[in-house]
């Protein structure tokens, strides 16, 4: 692949910078050939620096070129341009850049096309209207040809396009990039001839790489699906595969029932969701038109159903992976799995349309197979109520499970915790590992702030290796992933001895792959340490790197030294001892002198600009040697490039390798936040058994506790599993029911995560699944009331518990009539305690529940305590035996601030009621 196509996506084209003369020094001159310049170097060694100066960060293009705004074009004052779309427009009539663009937008409808013209991607027709509108952007227009006059036109700046592609990617649209493949007219070409352009990059949410786009700290699913419809006895099937090309995972999954399927999208919120649904499939709709399996917040992508086909998807991944068959990835029993992974990899193929080979294609992981019972199952309710990931109230980050345990250093280390958060573990070998590590890291005290200090600067190794594998990374990550595998020696003598009962990928650690210590020192001998942000205009290797590069550079410094001799010449001849020669990017070198001075120069010298305070001007030599090292700079910068772009490939060969280390890296550090988390928070390690037992002494909520500044957290035991299957538990409004259900669900899922609880001690029986029905809300989009969402939640839990699940139940039946309310309550009791025997905790307003345990061994009633002193209550939020008779609604409505005549008509009704 051409050079000039690589290296970074928004920046400039990558070739070599032109020369800025009109008079380049002469091809034939024998001293600039590469023999010539090589020989020079091994005459004169280049010595690479002790230190280099900071990298000038600062970008090329001038501020005001931003705001400026495309030059062409005028305002459109119209609410409706006359050409709001593409295809309303006859393309003969078009200039022929907007039919080239009219041409490529009719290859990609559904994406924003950004057409690189000059300093800007500019958009027409439909999408300048929408990108106007998106960014907020000024709606220009231009000359679309003598019979259609302006169309619609909208840009932003070359230089400025990842930060408005980020905002069009989080807006979930897609992007298409056509960027100019020519810096110059080709030889020969006639005046006015087009540059080569073409569509160079396709941006969708679900494919992104660049850092910017991306959030650090958790993946960026891209999902593929396919749905097999039921057919008499015969469920809905499905296969699904999910992909992070950031970090190169490939997880395949196949399963049947369309409610599993919602349930694990749910989960999964993948940035974007492709399907091929083809002509067969009829599935059922809910009212918005999408697919009922389909959560309404997900992006879904229809494609053609060809790549999904079996013939296709096998090929694509033989293609792929390489390989001449498909026997050892076993997905042989798994067709929908195989389809869906066919899928996946031919969308990311429309992503990279200039990419001929897979050199540098995102790469990808061997695909892993997960199936169901692999995981503790958390539907999306339960992942809601429990508030694993965002708040429930306002979706925020602050006040979730994973808020109050994330102690992570790294970026990786974070998206790992998240995963074991979302998946916690169900074999009891598994969890031991992760907690026989973490208890180690809490006693060691001094081991885990060493091995924090190692992590603390850690860069992203997973996407930093991704980016190398695409052809994306800039020098600086290069440099990143250097420091990063260098610290894989010092991490493996830190925890070598003291981590050996850890879990199976800490071997990635403690024997660090010595190709890696190789590629690391191989970067570090070429790249400079701080590197520009710029891949084309020089400054990123060391000297004595290349021979080739020493010698340019070794002219260069000869050039520099004639400059230098050639200012004091002048300084002679025009008796000006404040004359300089200076360099200007556009105008080159020239001779600066003051106003008072510049009636009086040598005659040789030619004018060349004047301003306000000085005047600038050139002498012939200065000119003919400009042309020289221009020339000069352009064959170094582009040496350097080229170096650049094999060290790049090099490191991209290694990103498999990289990855697995990286993912032990991040795995230790999610160890190392649970035992952080663990050591300051006074939490225990919990006995983990194969018996049904959940028995916690001084059980505390890991969030509330954080979150309570002035007052000290009231613990509470739980007994459930031994003898006691249902809890009825009873108590005022406000008193913290539903805290102490969340509480048992989160002691129960961080143990099963494998890190230590809040609690004094715990003794925790594996679950395979965790329901929680807590807090009532409408589905106003599916048409569903308060009361109707509270049964289907019930159903599903009645349909899916096991004696080996914990349910977690706050006021079932309390959205219907009271007597309708009850029965339904008891009757759901009675299925718990009775037919399924799950280990339950049921908070109820119904006091006549409490009856159960009278008829029922199994069922135990708890109260949340209270005391009343005259007319206030005083909520001790402490759980204690026995069943309570009272749920003190009306001094919790006068507390909450009910007028005082209607909490006494209140009283009034109901002391006439209970009479």
């Amino acid at each position: 692949m051409d050079l000039a196509l690589q290296g970074n996506l928004f920046g400039e084209p990558e070739t070599a910078p032109q020369k800025a003369s009109s008079e380049p020094a002469a091809a034939s001159d024998t001293s600039l050939d590469d023999n010539a310049l090589t020989e020079d170097a091994r005459a004169r060694p280049r010595q690479r620096a002790s230190a280099e100066p900071a990298a000038d960060t600062s970008t090329t293009a001038p501020a005001a070129a931003e705001d400026a705004g495309p030059a062409s074009g005028q305002s459109d004052d119209d609410d409706l341009p006359a050409w709001s779309h593409h295809s309303l427009v006859d393309p003969a009539q078009l200039t022929p850049m907007l039919r080239h663009y009219v041409e490529l937008k009719a290859s990609h409808p559904e994406r924003v096309l950004l057409y690189r013209l000059g300093d800007f991607f500019e958009c027409f027709f439909e999408d300048a209207i929408e990108l106007s509108r998106l960014l907020e952007l000024t709606l220009t227009g231009k000359e679309g040809g003598k019979s259609i006059g302006r169309v619609p036109m909208a840009g932003i700046p070359h230089h400025a396009a990842e930060r408005y592609c980020a905002e069009l990617i989080r807006k979930g649209r897609s992007v298409a990039l056509c960027d100019q493949l020519e810096t110059a007219p080709a030889k020969g070409s006639a005046k006015g001839t087009l540059l080569k352009r073409d569509i160079t990059r396709v941006l969708t949410p679900g494919t992104v790489l660049e850092e910017g786009m991306l959030s650090a700290r958790r993946n960026n699913w891209l999902a593929a699906l396919v749905v097999e419809p039921a057919k008499g006895q015969q469920p809905l099937r499905w296969g699904l595969a999910r992909a992070d090309v950031s970090t190169g995972e490939l997880v395949l999954l196949q399963q049947e029932n369309s409610g599993d399927l919602h349930q694990e999208l749910a989960r999964l919120d993948p940035a974007e969701l492709v399907w091929g649904p083809g002509p067969e499939l009829t599935a059922p709709s809910n009212n918005t038109g999408r697919p009922a399996w389909c959560p309404e917040r997900l992006q879904l992508t229809a494609m053609a159903s060809t790549p999904f086909s079996r013939p296709e998807a096998e090929q694509a991944l033989l293609n792929h992976y390489r390989l001449s068959t498909l026997d050892g990835l076993g997905l042989q029993d798994h067709p929908l799995a195989l389809r869906a992974a066919g899928g996946l990899l031919a969308y990311l193929q429309d992503t990279r349309p200039l990419e001929d080979d897979d050199l540098h294609a995102p790469p990808l992981e061997r695909p892993q197979l997960r199936f169901k019972g692999d995981a503790l199952v958390l539907d999306a309710q339960t992942r809601r109520n429990l508030e694993l990931t965002c708040t429930q109230r306002d979706n925020q980050f602050q006040g979730s499970l994973l808020w109050a345990i994330d102690q992570t250093l790294t970026a990786m280390g974070g998206r790992c915790l998240r995963r074991w958060l979302e998946a916690p573990l169900v074999q009891t070998d598994s969890i031991q590992q992760r907690q026989t590590s973490v208890s180690t890291l809490v006693s060691a005290r001094p081991l885990r702030q060493s091995l924090r200090r190692l992590l603390r600067p850690m860069g992203d190794l997973e996407r930093l290796a991704g980016r190398a594998g695409a052809g994306q990374a800039g020098a600086r990550d290069l440099v990143a992933i250097a420091d990063g595998l260098e610290r894989l020696p010092q991490l493996a003598g830190r925890i070598n001895g003291q981590l050996s009962d850890g879990p199976d990928w800490l071997q990635q650690l403690l024997e660090p792959d010595p190709a890696l210590q190789t590629l690391a020192q191989t970067i570090r001998h070429q790249l400079l340490d701080s590197p520009p942000l710029s891949l084309s205009e020089g400054g990123l290797i060391h000297d004595g790197v290349d021979p080739l590069l020493d010698g340019l550079r070794n002219q260069l410094d000869d050039q520099d030294h004639w400059l230098a001799q050639q200012e004091q010449q002048e300084r002679q001849l025009s008796g000006n001892t404040n004359l300089r020669l200076q360099y200007h990017r556009t105008f080159g070198y020239f001779l600066a002198v003051s106003k008072a001075k510049s009636t009086a120069v040598p005659d040789h010298w030619i004018r060349r600009q004047t301003l306000a305070n000085e005047e600038r001007f050139i002498t012939p030599d200065l000119k003919a040697r400009e042309g020289t090292i221009f020339q000069l700079k352009a064959r170094a910068a582009q040496r350097e490039y080229e170096l650049y772009c094999q060290l790049r490939e090099a490191v991209g060969l290694q990103a498999e390798s990289i990855r697995r280390a990286a993912r032990a890296v991040a795995g230790l550090d999610a160890l190392c936040s649970l035992a952080e988390v663990a050591a300051t928070g006074g939490w225990c390690a919990p006995l983990i058994t194969d018996s049904r037992t959940l028995a916690v002494e001084g059980g505390r909520h890991p969030v509330v506790e954080q979150l309570l500044a002035d007052e000290r957290f009231t613990p509470n035991d739980v007994q459930l599993g031994a003898g006691t299957d249902l809890m009825v538990l009873t108590g005022p409004n406000a008193s913290g029911k539903s805290c102490y259900l969340r509480q048992i669900g989160l002691i129960q899922l961080l143990a099963q995560v494998g890190g230590w609880v809040p609690a004094a001690s715990a003794r925790i029986g594996i679950a395979d699944r965790i329901f929680t029905r807590v807090g009532a809300v409408d589905d106003l989009a599916a048409g569903q009331s308060t009361f109707m969402v509270e049964m289907a939640e019930t159903a599903n839990i009645l349909h899916h518990a096991s004696d080996r699940s914990l349910v977690l139940l706050d006021e079932i039946g309390r959205g219907t009539a009271t007597f309708d309310g009850l029965s339904i309550a008891w009757a759901v009791s009675e299925h718990l305690a009775g037919d399924l025997q799950a280990r339950t905790v049921f908070a109820t307003h119904y006091h006549e529940l409490n009856a159960l345990a009278d008829q029922r061994s199994n069922v135990a009633n708890f109260q949340v305590l209270v005391e009343e002193t005259g007319d206030d209550l005083l909520f001790l939020h402490r759980v204690a035996p026995g069943g309570a008779s009272r749920s003190y609604g009306i001094e919790a409505a006068r507390l909450a601030g009910v007028p005082t005549p209607v909490v006494q008509r209140a009283q009034q009704v109901l002391d006439r009621l209970a009479a």
